[in-house]
């Protein structure tokens, strides 16, 4: 990659000559760290989010808030911790997620500010395919319209359920395709509008299928199974072209926000994985996959693109976290965080730009249930008042596994890492640093004691 020399201050063009911007947040699901090749070496060719990096800013130091998908979506759509509000896994029924209920999620600030807003694709945020519940549905969550499945997987191919706000009809083409057809559908209806749109891709989750033409792009990938990812990948990445040749077309590209980021980390490509999360992403070298606290769940590729806002071809590496885009978006359109409820994030803006020099986090959480084979040489499930924590600050990483809940055994020691000599987490070093141990372990206390107990 280019090396970036700071925009000089007179070239970003001031927010108050500005119309209100677009919005068009993408999110893929159960990338693999390395599957792109800006991220890592990747065989898996995606000319479109390699330009949103060319023209933008990519975060080599991006978390999620959790290394499961329902979380994970929590914390991006408030801006917030999702255990605020009890949330430590893929948890469903609408008694148990009533305090995230009553959060305002981010289209719904936009909504109110006269946007247009869409959602298109993957929703899971009101229960999982054979459990959904009557609140929170996209069209109640701040959007004025949707084409999406709403639990957590479905088949890509033609003929699959979707769902427009009425009954399941058949998609008339393959999935990826279909959320990139429907995206530019609402950028051609609403182009002389400001509009927010999340687009949330399936992709690359399994189950694994990939169109033919896709996946003969790959004629020297060996594993099938593989090969099939990468069809997805490349399938994901076309679609993502589409958008962005509808904004050039309308000349929309210089005053829209365009983020891109995944939701967790890749699935893992063994019998450990249920079929459903198994999709044979690369990690690599990063230590876990999805389901983990370790580096491999939880850090994840992002990208900011806003011509003549954020700077061009820049790599940032301090430690940002997709809590920061509820924040930055709403102050970049002017808007307001909703009164009362907090923000755990904050404006990326000022950071990348240049204008602030310090850390957007000292650190950061994360405590997720355990996912745990039931029997021996079976494959993980989510187990209940068992977890999993770490924390983040500067290049040290504190991890402790498998922790008992209310059982009075003392908790599983934890394990440190530098992650500037060892980003693969495989040298425990705490026995050689026990002052950083008592820090972090001190200000993980502090943190949980402030979040509301988990609801299981």
């Amino acid at each position: 990659m280019k090396p970036f020399f700071l925009v000089p201050a007179l070239i970003l063009l001031p927010l108050v000559a500005l119309a209100k911007p677009n919005v068009v947040l993408i999110l893929s699901d159960d990338m693999g760290y390395s599957d792109l090749p800006k991220f890592g070496k990747s065989e898996i060719p995606t000319p479109n989010i390699d330009r949103l990096a060319n023209e933008g800013t990519l975060f080599t130091n991006a978390y999620v808030t959790a290394p499961v998908c329902v979380v994970s979506r929590m914390g991006l759509l408030t801006g917030q911790y999702q255990q605020r509000f009890g949330m430590y896994d893929n948890i469903y029924g609408e008694d148990k997620v009533r305090l995230f209920l009553n959060q305002t999620l981010l289209p719904a600030v936009f909504q109110k500010a006269d946007y247009r807003t869409a959602f298109v694709g993957k929703w899971h945020l009101n229960g999982n395919k054979r459990e959904q519940y009557s609140r929170g549905s996209p069209l109640q969550r701040g959007f004025d319209e949707h084409i999406s499945f709403l639990g957590g997987d479905s088949p890509f191919w033609k003929g699959t359920p979707v769902n427009r706000g009425g009954d399941p009809y058949p998609s008339p083409e393959y999935l990826t395709d279909l959320w990139g057809s429907e995206a530019c559908d609402f950028i051609d209806r609403n182009q002389s509008h400001a509009f927010f749109l999340y687009l949330a891709f399936n992709a690359v989750h399994s189950p694994m299928h990939a169109l033919d033409d896709d996946q003969d792009q790959f004629p020297g990938v060996n594993n099938e199974n593989r090969r099939i990812y990468d069809g997805m990948l490349l399938a994901m990445d076309r679609s993502i072209g589409r958008v962005l040749e509808r904004l050039d077309k309308h000349g929309l590209t210089d005053n829209t926000i365009v983020v891109f980021l995944n939701d967790n980390g890749g699935g893992e490509s063994t019998e450990r994985y249920a079929p459903h999360s198994r999709n044979f992403a690369n990690n690599k070298p990063l230590q876990g996959y999805k389901f983990d606290v370790f580096e491999g769940g939880v850090r994840v590729p992002m990208i900011i693109r806003w011509p003549g806002q954020v700077p061009p071809d820049k790599v940032y590496d301090k430690i940002v976290s997709s809590m920061d885009v509820f924040p930055t978006l709403i102050e970049a359109a002017g808007l307001q965080v909703p009164e009362g409820q907090p923000t755990d994030g904050v404006d990326l803006l000022p950071f990348i730009q240049g204008e602030n020099k310090t850390k957007p986090h000292e650190w950061l959480c994360w405590q997720n249930r355990s996912w745990l084979p039931k029997t021996e040489g079976g494959f993980v499930v989510p187990t209940r008042k068992v977890h999993n924590s770490a924390i983040r600050k500067g290049n040290w990483k504190l991890v402790r596994l498998n922790e008992k809940l209310e059982s009075g055994d003392r908790p599983s020691p934890w394990h440190l890492y530098n992650l500037a000599k060892d980003i693969g987490e495989q040298n425990d070093i705490s026995e050689k640093h026990g002052e950083i141990v008592k820090e972090l372990s001190s200000l993980f206390d502090n943190w949980q004691r402030s979040m509301h107990p988990s609801i299981e």
